[in-house]
């Protein structure tokens, strides 16, 4: 059995720990002036647990972030049948994918490279991948670059599905957490959670287009807020080609703001973290990436980018991290 490694990244303002399994961010702590240190993201005690995981907490999700309806992915008007691990659908890549297997991991400045090969017709899915994450801190910085090649014409939707609460505390809830999301448009999904219709985000408890409690939305009663388990699963898309959304925990007087070169980032409250023995609500994901499932809507101009021997996947998402008075 391989062994779980522990890498660290450090400066004055940060300390990350990741793993060589799954590409892993296990602990993103913050320093304050009197060197006390807060982790802002949930996880494991024990390592081992990391082994199965199954809520993928802090992993690298691949080869496609989401669900993919009846675990069919058409590229070329060619179907491939890919693993299948939700009901029916492929899930975050299948069973044993990119989160759960281990990367190759070496020094770059002020970060680390990890690296994984993924064979042609791995779960399901064509083509030669070789994929690069890097993670890089400067200042109160955390970026997260996404880089991968292939051989022959491909799907790719990576994306970090970190559990942030910001409270430093996993018995406290998001709910008084404050949210703002540069939104105009969100995807609804249907009752298996594959996106499937886009709305316009106006007289909706899902916008977040002004800053506002996230207890203010889970007061409200809505449908598809149902249909997530009661909280938000749901794909945003950004306004701009430069995503931007922020939240801020008044307690612990922590601010993160997210930038992103995705179009999309998908929102998860935490909505089974009791399945686990964690508290429900008690952290929030922001699953940068396209739409799951290959959404198009040419209305707001959505498509997926597909890649191929000339064309490589390059993503990047970046958290900066404030603290406030």
């Amino acid at each position: 059995m391989e062994e779980i490694k522990v890498y660290i990244l450090e400066n004055e303002f940060l300390k990350v720990e990741l793993l060589n399994l799954g590409a892993i961010i296990k602990k993103i702590e913050l320093k304050n002036k009197n060197g006390n240190k807060k982790n802002i993201v949930l996880g494991y005690d024990d390592i081992e647990k990391y082994r199965e995981n199954p809520i993928y907490f802090g992993a690298v999700i691949g080869r496609t972030a989401g669900r993919i309806k009846d675990s069919k992915l058409k590229i070329n008007n060619k179907i491939f049948n890919l693993d299948t691990n939700n009901d029916g659908n492929t899930l975050h890549g299948g069973k044993n994918s990119i989160s759960h297997r281990f990367w190759n991991v070496k020094n770059i400045e002020n970060g680390l490279c990890f690296s994984i090969k993924s064979p042609h017709l791995d779960n399901g899915y064509p083509a030669n991948i070789e994929i690069k994450v890097s993670y890089i801190l400067n200042k109160n910085e955390l970026l997260i670059k996404f880089f991968a090649t292939t051989d022959r014409l491909t799907y790719l939707n990576l994306t970090n599905h970190s559990y942030f609460n910001l409270s430093d505390n996993p018995n406290n809830t998001i709910y008084n957490d404050i949210l703002k999301i540069d939104s105009d448009y969100l995807i609804e999904i249907d009752k298996n959670s594959i996106p499937y219709k886009t709305i316009k985000l106006d007289n909706n408890i899902f916008d977040f287009r002004q800053s506002k409690k996230l207890e203010e939305f889970f007061k409200e009663n809505n449908k598809q807020k149902i249909i997530a388990n009661d909280g938000i699963d749901h794909p945003y898309i950004f306004n701009n080609k430069i995503g931007k959304l922020e939240i801020e925990n008044l307690e612990s007087r922590i601010k993160m703001s997210v930038e992103t070169n995705n179009p999309a980032v998908v929102i998860y409250t935490a909505n089974y973290l009791q399945n686990i023995g964690f508290k429900k609500h008690s952290a929030i994901c922001f699953e940068t990436q396209e739409v799951p499932n290959l959404y198009i809507d040419k209305k707001i101009n959505i498509y997926p980018n597909f890649i191929n021997e000339n064309i490589n996947y390059e993503k990047y998402t970046k958290f900066t991290f404030e603290t406030f008075k």
